[in-house]
């Protein structure tokens, strides 16, 4: 009898960092696209991205979560790779299965080459409006519009001499529970 307690809570332990997933949280897959526009950007890199990501959302609709991205770009001169790891947070409308959110992604990272930012040590922001719904039960399916800024942590004489921003636009499939 003993042994089949101890089983029984050794389970419930085993299960408890699961219970997270069955509140308001989800994770999922990211891809982008940054837009070169005139009037808003400064560059035309042609970067897209794909990455993952993961947040929790508060009885509020807050959201609190992270990110792991990674950027390439279609441009033949320069030609840009890298990555950035960070931190999500927004709030987000809910409506039967339809979802609206305002979301800022920050984050650091590495970018190639060092003609494009000085140094390879770079910050990422992204500032983007979310609209999309849950067409499976547990499954949403988002796209999004926004800002993205970059910026090298050597560059002189202040981190935002030489930010580069341009507007951005992708989709996001997410599972968890809506």
């Amino acid at each position: 009898m003993k042994i089949m307690k101890i089983a029984a809570l050794a389970a419930a332990l085993a299960l408890l960092p699961l219970t997270g997933a069955f509140a308001l949280s989800a994770g999922g897959f990211t891809w982008g696209q940054q837009y070169f526009d005139s009037q808003f950007s400064n560059c035309n890199l042609q970067t897209n991205f794909t990455g993952v990501y993961g947040f929790r959302v508060t009885h509020d609709g807050q959201r609190i979560g992270g990110f792991a991205m990674a950027i390439h770009s279609d441009a033949t001169d320069p030609v840009v790779n890298g990555g950035f790891v960070g931190v999500i947070t927004g709030q987000e409308m809910r409506a039967g299965i339809l979802v609206a959110a305002v979301n800022v992604w920050t984050g650091i990272g590495g970018m190639t080459p060092a003609a494009v930012l000085p140094g390879s040590l770079a910050l990422f922001g992204e500032v983007s409006l979310e609209v999309g719904m849950g067409f499976i039960p547990g499954v949403m399916l988002t796209g999004y519009a926004g800002m993205q800024a970059m910026t090298s942590t050597l560059a002189s004489p202040s981190f935002f001499s030489n930010v580069l921003y341009t507007p951005v636009f992708g989709m996001r499939i997410a599972w968890g529970s809506y």
